[in-house]
């Protein structure tokens, strides 16, 4: 029996329908697509360059929310640096190409309150700090040349003081019209570190339970004892030093910790709880696993500014015979404070 011309027509009315809204959906999936895929292309083409802040984030095999911080520390306090224990007067380089001078406003003016100078990036290092008592070196992007190494190692042999911020390996979001891509950036520290026995992990190291309401936010602290000068410079008091994303720092010499996490922190990649060393001491030359908390809007998280001014203590404490124009010259020195000068880029190694 044949169906009836109104029952074939309905169901061909029902396929058809089906088959449109079919088709509606998929012309509105496309549509999405290729505004979500206009919108990236626009995004890359504004910001080629974009520093991500967040590494990949590890598998918690254990996660527990309740032991997890959320309240951050407070940010209280200035970096007061104690009187040093030389004379006045003298200058400190900081190599920092790359880095946003004004994020490191509060370090060099910690420096200028123990009346030494500042000299941003110059452009030959090795005759810059032939006249200056200490050296900052601030996450480098490329590794130093062999003269430069020689030069910095010889500096510090001579008893100029030597502080190198590093960060682990991170993400860029870098691209153009055609589309963004992600690429990874690292401290090139391998050339530095070799010369005084230090190596910078290039994982990062985050804690759960002892955090500024962040597990990348570690709360360290110095171990019993640490001190970054002689008779001076104590970081005892800065009980809760918080690094941004560290790394952690080794030494196949006889280094001493100078920064340590709790128990319960762990690297990237790995399961294992233990404590991390993310800062240490060898002689003259001082080593952190972060460059991110020495900036304007960190400085003085927890006891943040307890620990720079040891290291603004360290840094100005050094005995070294400064060369021509260095803190020994007796027209060297300025009662009313340091002076930022700034000089052009390092040139490339």
């Amino acid at each position: 029996m044949n169906d009836s011309p109104g029952e074939e027509s309905e169901a061909d009315a029902s396929s058809g329908g089906a088959l449109a809204g079919r088709r509606g959906t998929v012309a509105k999936g496309l549509l999405v697509t290729v505004v979500l895929a206009a919108a990236i292309a626009v995004g890359a083409a504004v910001v080629p360059s974009l520093a991500v802040d967040s590494p990949p984030q590890p598998e918690f095999e254990t996660f527990d929310p309740d032991r997890t911080v959320t309240e951050g520390l407070p940010s209280t306090g200035t970096i007061e640096p104690e009187p040093p224990v030389v004379p006045a007067g003298g200058t400190v380089v900081i190599d920092a190409e790359g880095a946003d001078r004004s994020r490191l406003g509060p370090l060099s003016e910690a420096i200028s309150k123990a009346n030494h100078d500042v000299e941003y990036d110059p452009d030959r290092l090795e005759s810059a700090i032939d006249g200056a008592d200490a050296l900052v070196i601030v996450d480098p992007d490329t590794d130093y040349s062999e003269d430069e190494l020689d030069a910095i190692e010889a500096f510090a042999d001579e008893g100029g003081r030597v502080v190198i911020f590093g960060n682990p390996n991170r993400f860029e979001v870098t691209g153009g019209a055609l589309g963004a891509s992600l690429a990874e950036r690292e401290s090139d520290l391998r050339g530095l570190g070799e010369r005084f026995d230090l190596y910078f992990d290039t994982r990062y190291v985050y804690d759960q339970e002892r955090n500024d309401g962040n597990y990348r936010h570690v709360v360290a602290a110095p171990p019993e004892n640490a001190s970054l000068t002689d008779g001076n410079g104590s970081v005892g008091d800065a009980e809760s030093v918080v690094l941004y994303t560290p790394t952690e720092v080794r030494s196949t010499a006889d280094a001493d910790p100078v920064l340590v996490t709790g128990p319960n922190a762990r690297t990237a990649d790995s399961d294992t709880q233990r404590e991390h060393t993310l800062a240490v001491r060898d002689g003259n030359v001082l080593a952190v696993g972060d460059a991110r908390f020495i900036a304007a809007d960190r400085y003085n998280v927890g006891d943040n500014d307890e620990f720079l001014a040891g290291v603004v203590e360290f840094l100005v404490s050094g005995d070294r015979d400064a060369g021509p124009g260095g803190g020994d010259d007796e027209e060297g020195g300025s009662d009313s404070g340091g002076v930022e000068t700034a000089v052009g880029a390092r040139d490339p190694a």
